[in-house]
């Protein structure tokens, strides 16, 4: 996912990039290739990057354990400059320098970076995923289980068995 910079004209250009997972270092829940349509403004001190990554992973849910792929999807932002000064008020965290004899920009690790983040911290097969039932680990997607559906708060339970002597 090299881009070069050194005859790059003034102005705006267009790359896309497909790659294998395993090139830019994703580990085995990804197997689709990841597609990466960049757009680079060039202007004489900055270079401006736009990103937009797409892939899809193979997880497990969090609530029902079943396997599921999902799309992950991310914009991204960068600029290049050539020394602090020429960033202006952009974003630090968006920023990377560059030596003004550098002749290309692999952005595979950015791309993997910002695919890691673009996952889920609370991975679901679906919104409404119901889960597991507590008592028997039916998954509850496929059907209701059969388990009594009472449930008595321990803190309760004393009270129920003194008015059931009653």
């Amino acid at each position: 996912m090299k881009i070069n910079i050194s005859n790059l004209s003034e102005g705006v250009h267009e790359y896309e990039f497909e790659e294998n997972p395993s090139s830019i270092e994703l580990d085995e829940r990804f197997s689709r290739p990841v597609v990466a349509k960049v757009g680079i403004e060039k202007r004489r001190r900055q270079l401006f990057l736009t990103g937009h990554i797409k892939t899809f992973g193979k997880f497990v849910c969090d609530r029902c354990l079943d396997n599921f792929e999902k799309e992950i999807e991310v914009d991204y932002r960068m600029t290049y400059v050539y020394d602090m000064e020429d960033a202006g008020e952009i974003d630090r965290g968006e920023i990377t320098v560059i030596h003004t004899s550098t002749n290309e920009i692999n952005i595979a690790e950015d791309v993997r970076e910002y695919i890691l983040l673009s996952v889920p911290l609370k991975l679901l097969c679906k919104d409404d995923c119901a889960g597991l039932c507590s008592t028997c680990g039916a998954n509850l997607n496929q059907g209701a289980c059969g388990c009594p559906k009472e449930d008595i708060d321990p803190r309760w339970e004393k009270l129920k068995k003194i008015i059931n002597k009653n």
